[in-house]
C-alpha cells in the first residue's frame, strides 16, 4: 500500500488524526506493536533492547544522529545551535555521558551548531573524525573554539578510514579532492556494516561528491540516510540504483521540503521513506532483523514499499 506525501495543514490533520493514533505499518514480516508513547511505524520483530539503535532526530533541516552499538556511542553531526539543548537532553535522556567517535561530515551550521553546547553539557567526546577543510563563518568558529576549550584535536580525514566498534564496521569516506566550490561535497559518507544489515550516512554530498562515492563501487545498503535533505541532485538515481536501499530517512522540516523529484524517484524505486518533519526515528537491529519506528507528532508522510 502507498501513503502519499503531504505537508502539514490543519484540514489534513482533523482528517489524520484519528487514523494516525490506531495507524501500524508493518515494514517486515513479523507483527507489530503499539507504543504507549504515541503512535510509531513498526516492524514486527521485537528487538528492544537490541545491540543496535539509531536513533535520527527530529531537528528541523539539519542533521544529528546516534548510533549506538552495545555500550560504545557514534554520532554523526550535532544539528544547528538551536538544536544543543535538544540533542543534549537526548543524551542524557539515554545515559550517554560518552561518545566515542562523532563524525562530522561537513562543517555547515545545520551540522556542526549544536557541538559547543554538548560539550559544554558535560558531554565526553573522545574523538572528532572531521573533512579536511575550514571555514569563514560564526559557526565554525563556535566549533573550534568549542574543541579546544575541551582539548579536542579532531582527525582532518584525507582518505578513507575503517573503525571496529563492538562488531560493527563504520567506514567513513573522505572526498577525493583538496578542493570544492561547495562545502557540501566535503562531506563525509558513513557507512556501517553490521552482520546482515548495512546502513548508508550521505551527508549533503552532491552530484560531485556522490560520483566520487559511486567510484568505489559501493554495495547494497539496507537503509540510506538520504544526502542533502532531499534535494535533488543530478546523480541521485544512479545512487538509488547502485545501493538498492529498502528504507530511506529525510532530515527535513515541513517549511523546507524535499524536492518532489527526490520523492518521486524513492517511490520509483519503492525505497520506503520517512521524514524527520514528522517525528525522530528509531532504528533497532540485531544483525539479522531490522525494525524502523518514528514518533509521528501528527500527519503522515510516508510511501510504503510495494508488495
Amino acid at each position: 500500500m502507498e501513503f502519499l506525501y503531504m505537508r502539514k495543514t490543519s484540514s489534513l490533520k482533523l482528517a489524520f488524526t484519528s487514523l494516525i493514533s490506531t495507524l501500524l505499518i508493518c515494514l517486515s514480516g513479523c507483527e507489530g506493536t503499539t507504543s504507549t508513547n504515541g503512535p510509531q511505524l513498526n516492524t514486527k520483530a521485537n528487538l528492544s533492547p537490541a545491540p543496535l539503535t539509531i536513533d535520527i532526530l527530529a531537528t528541523g533541516k539539519s542533521d544529528c544522529i546516534i548510533i549506538q552499538i552495545q555500550d560504545k556511542t557514534v554520532m554523526i553531526d550535532t544539528g544547528l545551535d538551536e538544536n544543543g539543548e535538544t540533542i543534549t537532553d537526548f543524551l542524557k535522556k539515554e545515559n550517554i555521558d560518552t561518545i566515542d567517535y562523532l563524525i562530522i561530515s561537513h562543517l555547515d551550521k545545520d551540522h556542526i551548531g549544536g557541538a559547543d553546547i554538548i560539550l559544554d553539557e558535560g558531554i565526553e567526546v573522545q574523538n572528532v573524525i572531521q573533512p579536511n577543510y575550514s571555514r569563514d563563518t560564526k559557526q565554525h568558529k563556535e566549533y573550534v573554539k568549542a574543541l579546544e576549550k575541551h582539548d579536542i584535536k579532531p582527525t582532518l580525514l584525507t582518505s578513507d578510514t575503517v573503525l571496529e566498534v563492538n562488531g560493527a564496521t563504520i567506514i567513513v569516506s573522505a572526498p577525493l579532492r583538496e578542493e570544492y566550490e561547495q562545502s557540501n561535497d566535503y562531506s563525509l559518507i558513513t557507512s556501517l556494516s553490521y552482520k546482515n544489515q548495512s546502513f548508508l550516512f550521505a551527508g549533503d554530498a552532491e552530484a560531485i561528491r556522490i560520483s566520487e562515492f559511486l567510484a568505489s563501487n559501493p554495495h547494497a545498503y539496507t537503509l540510506l540516510k538520504v544526502p542533502h535533505h532531499g534535494k535533488y541532485s543530478d546523480n541521485l538515481e544512479e545512487l538509488l540504483q547502485m545501493t538498492t536501499p529498502d528504507y530511506g530517512i529525510i532530515t527535513c522540516s515541513e517549511d523546507e521540503y524535499p524536492d518532489q523529484k527526490v520523492l518521486d524517484l524513492l517511490t520509483k524505486y519503492q525505497v520506503q521513506t520517512l521524514l524527520t518533519s514528522d517525528g525522530p526515528i528509531i532504528i533497532r537491529s540485531d544483525g539479522q532483523q531490522i525494525t524502523v519506528n518514528q514518533q509521528l507528532t501528527s500527519t503522515l508522510s510516508l510511501k510504503q514499499k510495494g508488495d
